[in-house]
């Protein structure tokens, strides 16, 4: 009850400061929000995805949840049951979003992606069908969640994507070192405020100036909200987009400094 109360209030927040494109006087920022995140136009890749997510919603076959992000609170990890449908109703990306990533990844044609939390795949599946290309590297914490994405991948026949399973911490430092060069970055996995910064920091070492780093659930909670505002603050960070939901980072040096909060 007390995370959905921050989330309502945190919402008024955002009407009250949102713009449309029109209060945008950044021509990248203008352009951006114009092509990309208020593009409607329908991709073949979309209807398999949706097709698969009605599936997957009406999928009741329990597993059991490993949780070592915020869901394990005070603990270093957490168990519980839960259908795929209800995963996916409640926690995986929805249309609208995905349809978001998916078009950040075609417009800035990434070759290299990291993914924090890829939960049963859906947002993987955005990502990696946004450029067949590219090589996307999604870690989850959940062995259950993972054999279910990696079904899903399987079923799209989807080849881009190499999964790997284990917490952030133990598996991202080395994951860095193997991919190199990091083009795109969508982290969607512990929803904590120090694993936050954390793993920003991590996928900083290998970013570049064209580096896109998205962030899912930046107003969930008052420690994602504070963490979103001190990446936004990063010396690092040049252009940042709030569109509630979901926060972009740019690292363009030849951008001014601005932060913009969007309404889609």
């Amino acid at each position: 009850m007390r995370l959905r109360t921050f989330t309502v209030l945190a919402y008024m927040r955002y009407l009250v400061k949102s713009g449309s494109r029109h209060s945008v006087h950044s021509p990248f920022v203008y352009t951006l929000v114009d092509q990309v995140l208020r593009n409607k136009d329908e991709h073949p890749s979309f209807a398999p995805i949706r097709n698969l997510r009605k599936k997957l919603l009406r999928k009741s076959q329990m597993i059991e949840i490993t949780d070592f992000g915020a869901g394990a609170r005070r603990n270093s990890y957490a168990f519980r049951i839960e259908s795929v449908g209800s995963i996916v109703r409640n926690s995986s990306i929805n249309e609208r979003y995905g349809r978001i990533l998916f078009r950040l990844v075609e417009y800035f044609k990434p070759l290299t992606l990291i993914e924090l939390g890829s939960s049963v795949g859906l947002s993987t599946l955005f990502m990696a069908m946004a450029s067949p290309s590219a090589r996307v590297f999604t870690i989850e914490g959940c062995t259950a969640k993972s054999a279910q994405a990696a079904s899903n991948f399987e079923s799209l026949k989807v080849s881009n994507i190499s999964q790997y399973i284990g917490r952030f911490d133990i598996v991202l430092p080395d994951l860095i070192g193997e991919v190199g060069k990091l083009d795109f970055a969508f982290i969607d996995g512990n929803h904590t405020y120090t694993a936050t910064l954390t793993n920003f920091e991590l996928l900083l070492k290998n970013a570049h100036n064209d580096t896109v780093f998205v962030f899912d659930d930046i107003h969930w909670s008052a420690g994602m909200e504070k963490a979103w505002n001190e990446i936004t603050e990063h010396e690092g960070v040049t252009v940042s987009i709030d569109l509630f939901r979901m926060g972009i980072v740019f690292l363009k040096k030849e951008l001014s400094r601005q932060h913009f909060v969007i309404r889609i």
